[in-house]
């Protein structure tokens, strides 16, 4: 399965090979790898580089390394949150904006709100009742209600059975609420998302897709704007500045939009 590896870049080649078996099926979720004297002598490398290469596989969330008598590196299935902190990652360096999420939001979470009428179970209803009580409740008690806020969405995109658009709902949300963790909107922000969310469980109840995308696209926008005043505000209006480093951007970028934090 596994191949001496070149002298360039070694530990990324390490890499390169476990991933490779683990995304072509010959490693499956709860095998374990060949120990580490076996790994050393099968990739024709050092043990400090070995050790290297499982853990970065560890932090990349293919691999769980156990403790104790008949532990070591074990094959894991990546999990949702991995894969969403991986494309973080890289979306750090993009300059993403609200605008950009609100734009992508705008594409998939009308239709998959649209599609929740037909194919969302009494369970699913329920939970999105459920979610719905625990922001009023959370508003009572002055607390937040993001996770609740995120859950929603969460459940709305579950019902689709598409695990591309799960994954894309939860990313999107997971990096909005980021982004009202960086602006700290007030009481009545909340309070409208909050109305916004029983307006579209409405609409679900009664069977109306069409409403309910209409309701959610008014939702988006909505949110878009009130946190794009509250951007606007922090950064005192200056164009091609940074919001939360406060290093200029260069070249067009910088009149159309200033990042946030991740």
């Amino acid at each position: 399965m596994f191949r001496q590896v070149q002298q360039k870049k070694v530990a990324l080649d390490i890499i390169r090979q476990v991933r490779e078996a683990i995304l072509g099926g010959k490693l499956r979720p709860g095998d374990r790898l060949p120990t580490e004297k076996e790994l050393v002598t099968k990739f024709g490398v050092s043990k400090h580089t070995m050790r290297e290469a499982v853990l970065a596989l560890e932090a990349m969330g293919f691999l769980s390394i156990r403790k104790g008598a008949g532990g070591g590196p074990v094959v894991l299935e990546v999990d949702m949150k991995t894969t969403r902190d991986s494309i973080a990652n890289f979306l750090h360096f993009q300059n993403i904006s609200v605008r950009d999420l609100s734009e992508a939001r705008k594409l998939f979470e009308p239709y998959l709100t649209r599609l929740a009428c037909e194919r969302l179970s009494r369970e699913g209803v329920e939970k999105l009742e459920a979610r719905n009580q625990a922001c009023r409740e959370a508003l009572a008690h002055g607390e937040s209600m993001r996770e609740h806020e995120i859950d929603f969405h969460r459940i709305l995109a579950e019902a689709s059975g598409n695990p591309v658009l799960i994954m894309m709902v939860d990313f999107v949300n997971s990096l909005l609420s980021d982004s009202k963790a960086h602006l700290r909107p007030g009481l009545d922000f909340s309070e409208e998302v909050l109305a916004a969310h029983e307006r579209i469980l409405a609409a679900i109840k009664k069977g109306d897709a069409e409403l309910a995308g209409t309701e959610m696209c008014r939702h988006v926008c909505d949110v878009e704007a009130s946190l794009e005043v509250l951007r606007a505000t922090k950064t005192g209006g200056m164009k091609g500045q940074d919001s939360v480093s406060g290093e200029p951007e260069s070249g067009k970028e910088a009149a159309v939009k200033e990042p946030f934090a991740f």
